[in-house]
């Protein structure tokens, strides 16, 4: 058999060959146990040997080729990963590191970080933690994590997270094997968001604001904390429902909640809605539910928003609107008391001026009457006197009756019914149930409402019959009813022409008061009027 080069065995068979060569110089071929025969089978088997050794050594060949390029390929793999590693020994001092780790220490090169502690690149303020994560480690041969700061040469932190397990060598060393990971950024993120949901939090809470979220596929609501105390619910109390929600809502506006959110859902449309809260009366909670539509690939169609108390703002523009109303009542009624005294006074003028004036007249022409040359011109010119006088009497009265302050509304109304009707309008009077007098602004106001009403009746109804009922029990009642043309009651509140409408509505709204127009087209007008006896604070 052709005898191997020597130069091509296997480094790890020399000592092996060595043992073999010395084992046959010392046996003595001469020996008398050893024949030929003996020798050429143990020469045989010792050439079968050689050969299983020679197929056994290029198996390992092979084999230690395939490590070497499965080593290459992990050296690269761990080299370049994302990851840092970083392998220690018992006393905590680096033994190798791959190029994350040399980047998360803030270090170029291997030779700078070997052979120091990891100990030594730790902030300070975490070096207590290092130390029970590396004690621990040792003690438990468990893997154990912990956040740590990281200081590089520009003392710059990084945040990294550590998790590391212990490993025995061959030779029974011990080795620390880290994986170290950079969560700088998710730290910074984590902060933002902590910082964001705080000034949210504070937000919310300066403006009593709550948030809520409805899972449109499961009909599920959720409410925060803040909501839960703005709608006055205690914790655990709500399932989770949108229908139970709503049921807590007030019975006047639970049907438009409803109506927004069912529009929202379908349409994508935002919800904004202002309700009251709770269902007792005597709870005034005023809330504004506000909220849209956000898509979500994990979760699906959501609806997000908030919940705003608004109960202060609420009581604050009903005071606000109470005031003013109560101070157009107070600039109305000054307005009217003054429009009243000044027609007192030309009535007064007229009636002791003008009256008496035209009366002198007359006498002196009673007394020029004598004179049988001028009678006739004396008689045409009393003609006119009495008209002129007859007329300031009438403007007069409609002015100011003085028999509204001397003998009260019945009679002046009684005065005005036979003043003014006629052969083509009867005009009628009926009181019910009242007796004795009232405040005479009062009395004024319900005169002048009636004065207005029946003028309105002879200027466009074409009316030939007029019914006045005036009726006091616990309210005053003024029921004016002709049977004139009629007209279309919504037309004519839309109309801007016309100033006698808006002055009865201004009287009427002194003492709260209420009017309700019934009229058609052909078939007459009825106007019912009620009002207190008091002016409305």
């Amino acid at each position: 058999m052709k005898k191997r080069s020597r130069e091509k065995e296997n480094p790890a068979f020399s000592p092996l060959r060595a043992s073999a060569e010395k084992l046959l110089r010392d046996i003595d071929l001469n020996d008398q146990f050893v024949n030929a025969k003996d020798f050429k089978a143990v020469f045989q088997e010792l050439q079968v040997h050689q050969i299983e050794l020679e197929m056994q050594n290029d198996e390992l060949r092979l084999i230690n080729v395939e490590l070497e390029r499965q080593r290459g390929r992990f050296s690269a793999i761990y080299d370049e990963a994302p990851v840092g590693y970083i392998i220690l020994d018992h006393a905590g001092v680096i033994k190798d590191v791959n190029s994350t780790g040399l980047n998360l220490l803030k270090s170029s090169h291997k030779s700078k970080v070997m052979g120091n502690r990891l100990h030594n690149f730790i902030s300070s303020e975490d070096s207590e933690e290092y130390y029970r994560f590396f004690v621990q480690m040792l003690k438990s041969k468990t893997t154990q994590q912990c956040e740590l700061k990281i200081l590089g040469k520009d003392h710059f932190p990084r945040y990294t997270r550590l998790q590391g397990s212990v490993q025995f060598t061959i030779d029974g060393r011990t080795e620390c094997f880290i994986a170290m990971v950079d969560i700088t950024e998710r730290k910074r993120v984590k902060h933002e968001l902590a910082a964001t949901k705080e000034r949210l939090e504070l937000s919310l809470k300066a403006s009593l604001a709550g948030t809520w979220e409805l899972d449109i596929d499961t009909m599920t609501f959720f409410i925060d904390e803040s909501s839960h105390s703005i709608c006055s619910m205690k914790a655990g109390s709500f399932t989770g429902k949108l229908s139970d929600f709503i049921s807590l809502i007030h019975p006047q506006y639970r049907k438009e909640v409803e109506d927004k959110f069912r529009i929202s859902i379908n349409s994508n449309k935002e919800v904004d809605v202002i309700c009251r809260f709770g269902n007792s009366d005597d709870k005034n909670c005023y809330i504004v539910i506000r909220g849209h539509t956000v898509p979500d690939e994990k979760a699906g169609k959501r609806l997000v928003g908030i919940i705003m108390d608004i109960t202060e703002k609420t009581q604050m523009e009903k005071y606000s609107q109470r005031l003013m109303s109560e101070q157009q009542k107070k600039i109305a009624a000054a307005t009217l008391l003054t429009e009243e005294n000044e027609r007192r006074r030309i009535s007064g003028v007229l009636h002791d001026s003008v009256s008496q004036l035209l009366y002198g007249i007359k006498m002196k022409l009673r007394q020029l009457g004598k004179d049988k040359n001028a009678s006739e011109e004396i008689d045409a010119i009393n003609s006119l006197l009495d008209e002129a006088i007859t007329e300031t009497r009438n403007i007069s009265f409609e002015l100011a009756p003085s028999i509204l302050a001397d003998f009260g509304l019945v009679a002046t109304v009684e005065e005005l019914v036979r003043r003014l009707s006629t052969k083509d309008l009867q005009i009628s009077f009926k009181r019910g149930a009242v007796s004795g007098r009232m405040d005479l602004l009062l009395e004024t106001n319900i005169y002048r409402i009636i004065q207005e009403l029946i003028n309105n009746v002879m200027k466009h109804s074409g009316a030939s019959l007029l019914n006045i009922e005036v009726r006091k029990n616990k309210l005053i009642e003024i029921i004016v009813k002709d049977n004139g043309n009629g007209f279309n009651v919504t037309d004519q509140e839309a109309s801007t022409s016309g100033s006698g409408l808006s002055s009865i509505k201004n009287r009427v709204s002194l003492y709260n008061g209420k009017i309700d127009i019934n009229s058609i087209p052909g078939t007459g007008t009825t106007v019912h009027i009620k009002l207190s006896d008091q002016i409305s604070e």
